[in-house]
């Protein structure tokens, strides 16, 4: 059995939602004239969209510094915009806003900024390369009409130093960042004293642990201690982005708790853009300064950081790190992250466990070690059970944290394991009864356990979180359409195209619901299209040579399924269905070495390895049967369906047409119909004198 996935992307998003550290150790700070940090201000930005504020900071008598996004209105950012910066002590600032705690203000005109873009437009695709892209370029030079920092204001000196050089020192740096945070006012700075600032941990940008709300978007990464001759302060990065959760139901920013130990720790760290990624294109702005210059000196362009494609400087840099700290559980963990990015899973997972050797109770190195097994799912080695193990210990010492039962609910679920799976959805929504993930998650559950009102109920309530979410659209037609709903499951696809265009998931959803309705002709159009969107995707490759294998077009099916098997080498049925074209077309010794080649990557009593045994003359009828027996009941009935496809299949392609019939009759009568297969043999059951299923004229 085959069924088409449709993978979910979650961007971060603008500092603007809630996230702090273990403890809120945040403390006021003044801004006055004269003082460390004078510099510091607001920034407002009033427009048509209204008033957004953010924090700021003078770089130059004369000039501020801020994040792009604090700048941009909805027609971006121009050297027309004026903006007011508000600095000091005093009575000055919008009343409406309750920031009239300010003691000076000039109005502020961008001078040069980043190609900063709106992330929320676009692809999945597209706003995961821009908001890779914003994490370098979300800042913003202004010049002050009245020059501030000549005023007693002073300004602060930047730290420059590249993102290879920081990370092969490190990785790590103490920091203080400082900012006015929506839920602290703004009658004085708020300054996070004690936090770390680690280089680049993700795709894109720098993150960092500073405890980061709505205001603090623009604000220094201030090095907590000056370097040796050199004086504090100076700025290492300015904050931009932040991961974290929604406000309270009555509207208050609260910051959520993060314990540095936890399993999520990484990701939840704030993302900020280093100097060094936009010094080159300031510096003419900026007073002299020896340390820039130096840095320029060696550094003309501009750092974009470690390119997520090609992660081989990186895991270079950490190595050289790890010769400074080799016992260090974090700089390992980030290593085997890295290796994971260049697909190399035994590196990653090695690095994973030493870290844990290094820290046994370092738990954020073994999330990420289960869910690489999770992942991987290599069923010779056992990797699924191993990641479960991983997740129970984790969840026994985190058993409120929700993202663990999602997870594990997840690895259930793909062992078909779906009473196991609901109850850690439960629990999820038990504390998060808006939780879209589990919402979707539980519904699928729910579908293969009988209850599609509670599916369908749950595919609504997670639609009504994220309505412009398209992927939601996507999921809930193909539930609308194993229920017999296919107008409205049309009509969701259509939702989802209106949201956006060119997805291929949506694309592949309708091509799927015209096959379901018996239209191959028009399935084949859009599965087209769906696999020119998306050419690496094993299950949209697999969905078109299903199509081509309704049609008729054996040629065209081997070759989308011995593709499809290459892009998911993890997905058994694949050669299964290349094993059934191929022995149609007269190869069956091609088919049968693909067989061949399937068991010797599953393990013996594993399904579908029986059946694939049986097809080979390895097993007797009787055998298979009772092994069609063993599991849980969906696992009892996805195999009871699979016996008699491909029983079918392999009688039709013998010509032993009444026995074809009465297989292929018993698996389309079990209407398991989010697989591959059920139309595959409804096609072949058409052939053989059954009910009416293709009607290629419309």
């Amino acid at each position: 059995m085959t069924i088409a996935a449709a993978g979910l992307l979650m961007l971060g998003f603008l500092a603007g939602s809630a996230f702090a550290k273990n403890a809120d150790d945040r403390v006021s700070v003044d801004r006055d004239k004269d003082s460390p940090m004078g510099a510091i201000g607001m920034v407002l930005r009033l427009d048509a969209d209204g008033a957004e504020a953010g924090t700021g900071f003078l770089v130059s008598p004369c000039h501020i510094l801020t994040a792009a996004h604090v700048v941009a209105g909805s027609g971006g950012i121009s050297e027309n915009q004026v903006l007011l910066f508000f600095a000091g002590t005093g009575n000055l600032g919008p009343g409406d806003l309750k920031a009239n705690h300010f003691g000076a203000l000039s109005p502020a005109r961008p001078v040069i900024w980043g190609d900063y873009l709106e992330p929320e437009t676009g692809t999945n695709a597209e706003r995961v390369a821009t908001f890779r892209a914003n994490s370098w370029n979300d800042w913003s030079l202004l010049k002050l009409d009245r020059c501030l920092g000549e005023d007693g204001f002073g300004y602060l000196q930047l730290a420059p130093i590249s993102t290879r050089d920081f990370t092969r020192a490190g990785g790590k740096r103490a920091v203080t960042a400082i900012g006015m945070p929506a839920d602290r006012g703004n009658e004085k700075l708020t300054m996070d004293p004690s936090c770390s600032l680690l280089g680049q941990v993700e795709a894109a940008g720098w993150q960092h642990d500073c405890t980061t709300m709505p205001g603090n978007s623009g604000g220094p990464v201030l090095a907590a201690r000056p370097d040796a001759g050199d004086k504090w302060p100076r700025v290492l990065a300015i904050t931009v982005a932040s991961v974290g959760s929604p406000e309270s139901d009555d509207g208050t920013l609260t910051p959520q708790l993060i314990d540095p130990t936890a399993p999520n720790y990484l990701d939840l760290l704030a993302t900020a853009v280093p100097v060094s990624a936009f010094l080159p294109q300031i510096a003419s702005y900026l007073p002299e300064d020896a340390r820039r210059t130096a840095y320029l000196s060696r550094n003309k362009d501009a750092d974009r950081g470690y390119d997520v494609e090609q992660p081989q400087p990186a895991i270079e840099d950490l190595t050289a790190a790890l010769k400074r700290q080799p016992k260090e559980p974090l700089l390992l963990m980030r290593r085997g992250q890295w290796h994971q990015a260049a697909d190399n899973q035994d590196a990653a997972l090695a690095d994973y466990s030493t870290a844990l050797k290094m820290d046994p109770n370092f738990a954020p190195a073994l999330r990420s070690r289960a869910l690489l097994l999770a992942g991987r799912d290599d069923k010779n080695k056992g990797d699924a059970a191993a990641a479960r193990a991983d997740l129970d210990r984790l969840i026994e010492r985190f058993p409120d944290l929700t993202s663990l039962r999602l997870e594990r609910g997840s690895l259930f679920a793909s062992e078909h394991d779906f009473a196991a799976a609901l109850r850690d959805f439960d629990a999820v929504l038990k504390t998060e009864p808006s939780n879209m993930l589990a919402l979707i998650s539980r519904a699928q559950a729910r579908m293969e356990l009988g209850n599609a009102k509670g599916a369908s109920a749950d595919y609504d309530a997670a639609i009504k979180t994220e309505p412009d979410l398209a992927f939601l659209y996507v999921q809930r037609a193909h539930h609308r359409a194993r229920i017999g709903n296919m107008a409205d499951a049309f009509a969701d696809i259509d939702r989802a195209l209106e949201i956006e265009a060119d997805m291929a998931a949506a694309i592949n959803g309708r091509a799927v619901l015209y096959l379901h309705s018996g239209g191959a002709d028009l399935a084949l159009a859009d599965a087209n299209k769906a696999v020119e969107l998306d050419p690496e995707s094993g299950p949209t490759v697999a969905l078109r040579g299903s199509i081509k294998h309704v049609l008729g077009d054996l040629d065209g099916a081997i070759v989308d399924y011995r593709k499809a098997a290459e892009l998911d080498p993890k997905e058994p049925f694949d050669p299964m269905l290349l094993f059934l074209a191929l022995s149609e077309a007269g190869r069956a010794e091609e088919g049968r070495a693909e067989l061949e080649k399937l068991l010797a990557r599953w393990p013996a009593d594993e399904w579908p390895a029986p059946l694939t045994r049986h097809l080979l003359g390895r097993m007797s009828a009787g055998d298979l049967e009772k092994r069609v027996g063993k599991g849980n009941e969906t696992l009892r009935l996805y195999q009871q369906f699979d016996r008699h496809f491909y029983l079918g299949m392999a009688a039709y392609i013998a010509g032993d047409k009444k026995t074809a019939r009465q297989h292929l009759s018993e698996a389309v009568a079990l209407d398991l119909s989010q697989f591959l297969e059920f139309d595959i043999a409804r096609a072949y059951l058409e052939r053989l004198g059954g009910p009416a299923y293709l009607n290629q004229s419309n």
